[in-house]
């Protein structure tokens, strides 16, 4: 340990979101001013639930203050000055009018676009995220929205739930949303594709789950946009009365005759 120092401990779910890769390099260059720790998750359940992670990244600084949204090197600049950033909840503001463009099926050549949803996309962090997926060897990872001009708008991720490390329910026969994109102010664009990954889903799971935010939409949610797509809210999961009221929701899938 670097004395003198803030201690940051950087947890995360791999390449799960593709951000993390920016996040990664961004921290490697500030080795020389922060105390700095990674822990990949993925596959050390004990960890994940040890520091009650539900998001696929985690930032601690002085094994006290947690934090939650992407990093950004104002952050590490305060950080690096001994000051404890300030983090609010994103409560944009969402819309409830349903609408479907063009729906596809979210293949490993399709991320290229899907990708686009976190605002930060290089070459090399959705290339990272591929390879993350290639192990699960899935046709499908999803469902992306586009509207008429082929522009992304919307999209869900799923994977199984037992490959999550997250404390969850882990059977065979259940699949875990991973992420749910994108929000708008006129426009719901996530509900589309979701129904459409739960038609694919009910060959062969019994349920699908997901975490939401109870007010905001990081990781996912809000919780409203999941109950009016018929799941049910089985309770919070995690709180940090600074930030997030997480549930644990869960809808049963139909199956198909």
């Amino acid at each position: 340990m670097m004395e003198g120092c803030m201690v940051l401990d950087f947890y995360y779910f791999s390449y799960q979101c593709p951000l993390n890769d920016n996040m990664i390099r961004l921290l490697n260059e500030y080795r020389d001013k922060i105390d700095i720790n990674l822990y990949d998750i993925s596959n050390n359940h004990l960890l994940a639930g040890e520091m009650k992670m539900f998001f696929p990244t985690l930032i601690v600084l002085d094994k006290k203050k947690r934090y939650y949204s992407p990093l950004r090197k104002s952050f590490l600049e305060q950080a690096a000055n001994g000051i404890y950033p300030e983090e609010k909840p994103f409560l944009p503001t969402i819309s409830r009018n349903f609408t479907k463009g063009i729906i596809e099926p979210l293949s490993l050549d399709k991320f290229d676009i899907a990708c686009e949803c976190c605002g930060d996309k290089t070459s090399e962090n959705y290339k990272k995220k591929i390879e993350f997926l290639k192990q699960y060897e899935l046709d499908n990872y999803g469902f992306i929205h586009k509207n008429g001009k082929g522009e992304l708008v919307g999209g869900v991720e799923y994977l199984p739930a037992k490959v999550i490390p997250y404390d969850i329910p882990h059977d065979d026969d259940i699949a875990f949303l991973t992420c749910v994109y994108m929000t708008d102010a006129a426009y719901d664009y996530k509900s589309a594709p979701l129904m459409e990954l739960e038609k694919y889903l009910a060959g062969e799971y019994k349920r699908i789950l997901a975490i939401s935010d109870e007010k905001g939409v990081f990781p996912n949610g809000d919780l409203d946009f999941f109950i009016s797509n018929g799941f049910q809210d089985e309770g919070v999961i995690f709180e940090d009365e600074n930030y997030c009221r997480l549930h644990l929701v869960t809808k049963r899938l139909k199956q198909q005759v």
